[in-house]
């Protein structure tokens, strides 16, 4: 039991206190290549270039299970399209450093008799948030913005657990002895 995976605060984990565990999860790493013919005396050119690394996490809210809207849930995730921060896998990062959510889908629906969202797949798609090599800057005008989201792993294991600096500048310990 404990956190399988973070984004943003955002934990997936098999705990006491939640049920979220990732059905899937698929990352793609990938190169491309370009060619240019000859022209005109210039010689033939190619360029290889890594494309952005991408992360997919598929899981299953249901409202039984979790306590939680299904449907809240999916509008959440909604709003944080367009948001960057580290993806944790395992306690650790994984991949690059920062991950950009750009899409959130909804699927497998199953409503009860009123209408209300009882559970459904949500469907998550990152790519490598790379700042000035990206080009993914909102423009003047425009009515996205990429924001930033939390940086710091919230997940801790019983390792990091213990004092604050401070707390542990106060109590040197001390020899009666001496």
């Amino acid at each position: 039991m404990g956190v399988q995976a973070e984004w943003s605060g955002i934990r997936w984990e098999i705990s006491p206190d939640q049920i979220k565990p990732l059905e899937s999860i698929a990352a793609k790493r990938s190169v491309s290549v370009e060619r240019n013919e000859e022209k005109e005396g210039e010689p033939a050119t190619q360029t290889v270039a890594f494309d952005l690394m991408t992360i997919d996490v598929d899981y299953t809210v249901n409202r039984g299970a979790t306590g939680e809207d299904p449907r809240s849930v999916y509008g959440a995730w909604r709003r944080l399209v367009g948001t960057y921060a580290p993806f944790y896998l395992g306690g650790r990062k994984f991949l690059g450093d920062l991950f950009l959510l750009t899409s959130a889908d909804c699927s497998d629906i199953i409503m009860d008799g009123s209408g209300n969202f009882q559970e459904c797949k949500i469907s998550l798609k990152f790519e490598e948030y790379a700042q000035e090599a990206s080009g993914l800057k909102a423009q003047k005008g425009a009515a996205t913005e990429l924001k930033p989201g939390i940086f710091e792993q919230t997940a801790t294991s019983a390792v990091s657990v213990g004092p604050s600096t401070s707390q542990a500048a106060g109590k040197i310990p001390t020899n009666a002895g001496m």
